[in-house]
């Protein structure tokens, strides 16, 4: 085996509760916590009434709930369903130096798998999910084209959920490798999907959940995977991501934890939209923007986020479904200075045909400029807003709401899931959603996780 594939599966199997820094910590708390809102809201995004109802057609054994439907499934199918939900309506965390969503899948699969097998502790819970999201970000900065240049939307994210579950488990070194060799044939990814605004975006973390718990799975009964997963011949690294940046997979593990510098969203839209947004909105606020008096919105980004957001122009300013809204900037930024804020309701299908909106968006001009490029994959962002009868409004922004160096604290979060937790394709009783807030809280101190799961249905 390979020195980064021995080492990675050392610091999966090794790692402890103890390990943790206080940043790691809160922040595997607040994805917890930000990651079950994405669930229970993309309970009722489109697509997921399909996927639900093939699962339950299917049946089987019941191990773990389908949060918000309430009724258990066979746990990969549980796990399929509720990773698919975490990513659907583009409100789940990530962080602004990748393209990369730590907990989508990882968040999920633990629940799944601490319903099935009971008794994880809260500590474990947090140590595995630090661990999974930890993974997760080395290997996006260890490649040397993010998804948004190469196209591949992160097949190497099949690990981190992984290496979440092997933690879980309480795997040994070989073990934990066996479970990473075998999700390696579980490696899926395509980024034209985000660009079409297809429904496979989301259906991608869905099968990552399912491939990683199947990998765990396995992994225990003895089942083998590649040993050089990463570095042999055909191993990942070598097959997919030529000259990586090795050093990321194996400095500082289990002393740096990549989850410290995770960002939460405020908004239901691809991250790359959010400097925009957040623009428009502070322009907004501080000015009493009338619609009609605009004539012109400029927005200024870097080349790559303005291929992933901003164009074809046509399909951006009058996006055709849900998906693609939240992969425009002319769309989000017309909704934002419309209503005040771009969650829920603002990217559904109704408000996807308000007039006012789309002539607004067909008015949000966006262009790219090398030199707006950073250290961050967002790069910074320029809004200029041109007014009738009265001078031009001006800003630019480096990091938007949601990052660590704008974080948004642990009540903001729990205020943005109960908003999520209005949208369940069940009513849920605020007493128990405040009983899980505070629950989560205090993670560490839980005996059994899979007792949080009850406060969803």
């Amino acid at each position: 085996m390979d020195i980064v594939s021995q080492k990675l599966s050392e610091y999966i199997a090794k790692s402890q509760f103890e390990d943790l820094s206080a940043e790691a910590l809160a922040a595997a708390k607040r994805s917890t916590l930000d990651t079950l809102g994405a669930m229970v809201a993309g309970s009722t995004a489109a697509g997921i009434d399909t996927v639900v109802a093939l699962a339950k057609e299917w049946g089987g054994k019941p191990e773990a709930h389908v949060v918000g439907f309430g009724y258990k499934l066979p746990a990969p199918l549980t796990a399929w369903c509720n990773g698919t939900m975490a990513r659907a309506l583009e409100i789940d965390d990530c962080v602004d130096f990748l393209p990369v969503h730590p907990s989508a899948s990882a968040v999920p699969a633990l629940f799944t798998l601490s319903e099935l097998k009971g008794g994880l502790t809260g500590r474990d819970f947090l140590t595995a999910l630090a661990v999974g999201q930890d993974v997760k970000i080395r290997m996006g900065l260890a490649v040397r084209q993010n998804a948004m240049q190469s196209g591949r939307n992160n097949m190497f994210k099949i690990f981190g959920p992984t290496a979440a579950l092997a933690r879980a488990m309480q795997f040994n070194p070989e073990q934990v490798q066996n479970a990473l060799g075998i999700s390696f044939s579980f490696a899926v990814g395509d980024g034209q999907c985000a660009l079409d605004g297809a429904l496979t975006l989301r259906l991608q973390q869905g099968i990552v959940a399912q491939g990683a718990f199947l990998s765990v799975i396995l992994a225990s009964k003895g089942f083998t995977g590649a040993r050089d997963f990463l570095l042999g011949k055909f191993g990942y690294l070598n097959a997919f991501e030529p000259d990586p940046r090795l050093e990321y997979l194996t400095e500082g593990l289990g002393k740096v934890f990549y989850g410290e510098r995770i960002s939460i969203k405020p908004f239901s839209s691809c991250r790359a939209t959010h400097p925009a947004i957040d623009l428009a909105l502070q322009l907004r606020k501080e000015n009493g923007i009338h619609l009609k008096s605009i004539k012109k919105v400029t927005v200024r980004t870097c080349p790559e986020v303005h291929q992933l957001v901003a164009s074809p122009r046509d399909s951006k300013i009058k996006p055709d479904s849900i998906p693609s809204a939240q992969f425009s900037i002319q769309y989000t930024v017309a909704a934002a200075l419309h209503a005040g804020d771009v969650f829920l309701k603002e990217i559904e299908s109704e408000s996807l045909k308000n007039n006012e909106i789309l002539d607004l968006a067909h008015r949000v001009y966006v262009e790219p400029e090398p030199s707006l490029r950073t250290d961050f994959v967002l790069g910074r962002t320029v809004m200029e807003i041109e007014m009738e009868g009265q001078p031009s409004l001006k800003r630019e922004i480096d990091l938007p709401l949601g990052n660590p160096c704008r974080p948004m604290k642990f009540d903001a979060i729990a205020a943005k899931f109960l908003k999520c937790a209005s949208y369940s394709v069940r009513p849920l009783e605020k007493s128990r959603l405040e009983g899980l807030i505070e629950a989560i809280s205090r993670l560490e101190d839980l005996p059994d996780v899979s007792l949080l799961i009850s406060h969803l249905f």
